[in-house]
């Protein structure tokens, strides 16, 4: 057991979970000691970022509202390339394509803010996310592996 290796995909699957497996594969770990380790960095964020993200948008708001107050707000652009393809997500796939599509691509913590910004009233949403983080974990490292191993 490479305790560096293990510990360098769980790090790498809390920001960027897509990419968490090529180390292992590179590396010769054994798969399934990559594919926990991978989705234990993603369950980490997940629940980090998820149950945190109601504090996170608040303190952006008052933040907001404070340069408003300030004079200093220049606003931004609200409907960037991301946005739009989070809404488009999240109206064709509703809230199974959002929990699987956000985390995986944008990352962990960034997807879980916008699957709790959009579905935290839904009881789902939560262990929607874990449960694609597992699938997601399962089906990449064996694409890895396929390539790299």
């Amino acid at each position: 057991m490479d305790w560096h290796i293990l510990w360098s995909t769980f790090v790498l699957a809390t920001f960027k979970f897509l990419f968490s497996g090529i180390p292992g594969a590179k590396l010769g770990a054994p798969i399934w000691e990559v594919t926990v380790a991978s989705a234990l960095g993603g369950y980490f964020s997940a629940v980090i970022f998820y149950f945190a993200s109601e504090k996170v948008i608040l303190f952006q708001q008052k933040r907001k509202e404070a340069k408003i107050q300030k004079g200093s707000y220049k606003p931004k652009k609200k409907f960037t390339r991301t946005n739009k393809w989070v809404v488009k997500i999240k109206k064709t796939f509703g809230i199974l394509g959002l929990t699987y599509l956000a985390p995986l691509f944008l990352s962990v913590p960034v997807g879980s803010v916008i699957c709790a910004k959009f579905y935290n009233e839904n009881k789902y949403t939560f262990p929607l996310i874990i449960l694609w983080i597992s699938v997601n974990s399962v089906l990449l490292n064996l694409l890895w592996y396929g390539l790299f191993g």
